[in-house]
């Protein structure tokens, strides 16, 4: 017990101790997961710190800080993923930012365009960086809240599109996807006048698979001029539909 209580009378200490120290600066540093693509920078975390540059962090008491409340606040920042504040032994403010990673561009059938990251969050575009994405046509939504048909299909995108990115062959091949009014995905090739049937976004390893096994067995030999539909989303099948022929 006496033990116990030893240890507890040093915490406690080390808490007042700490809290009477003040500031002696702040190191921000980012967790960057988009290989080098930068959306948001220490500059920008700086002005979320200081208001912009009106409020002085160092030399304050380190107790007057409300960490919680800065994290709060970073979070808020739309390519800000999680935030982490703690001061370390030499009284330096510790700043940990986690940027969100866009994975897919997306036009409304409006024209307008937003990215979303690995979770599906909507992210504007950055006027820092742009980053050669999988890119979805034709969503049928500008709202900010979407409808639960909406975020479905947010998600099939989002799987789809982390698909794209992880297969260097497809991620060149694809050159858009189209969101059609069924909701489903027809995908336009780089190379080929054909457009691609999916279906949904579910089971794209599978449908890749099968299409990729149409390219070598059947277009490699007939050439990519000779179907106008290949479709992929039905099991175990693969159906092309050739071009007709020209009347004269």
């Amino acid at each position: 017990m006496l033990a116990g209580s030893g240890i507890i009378l040093l915490m406690v200490a080390a808490v007042n101790s700490r809290n009477h120290k003040t500031c002696k600066g702040y190191q921000v540093k980012i967790n960057n997961e988009t290989g080098g693509k930068w959306f948001i920078d220490q500059n920008d975390i700086t002005d979320i710190l200081t208001n912009n540059r009106t409020l002085s962090l160092k030399d304050r008491s380190v107790k007057s800080f409300d960490l919680h409340t800065i994290e709060s606040k970073l979070r808020n920042e739309v390519w800000v993923k999680d935030a982490e504040l703690f001061f370390d032994n030499n009284g330096i403010l510790q700043v940990r930012v986690k940027q969100r990673e866009p994975v897919a561009r997306i036009f409304t059938s409006t024209g307008n365009s937003f990215y979303i990251d690995s979770t599906g969050v909507r992210l504007p575009l950055s006027e820092k960086m742009s980053v050669r994405l999988p890119v979805f046509t034709g969503f049928p939504s500008d709202a900010k809240k979407l409808k639960p048909e909406d975020r479905r299909l947010i998600s099939s995108i989002k799987q789809l599109s982390l698909y794209l990115l992880n297969d260097p062959f497809w991620m060149a091949q694809i050159e858009q996807v189209d969101i059609t009014p069924s909701r489903a995905f027809e995908m336009v090739p780089l190379i080929g006048n054909h457009l691609v049937e999916f279906g949904d976004g579910a089971n794209p390893e599978k449908k890749f698979r099968r299409l990729m096994i149409f390219y070598k067995q059947v277009l490699a030999k007939s050439g990519m001029e000779k179907y106008e539909r290949i479709k992929v989303q039905y099991d175990n099948q693969v159906i092309g539909v050739k071009k007709e022929a020209k009347k004269i």
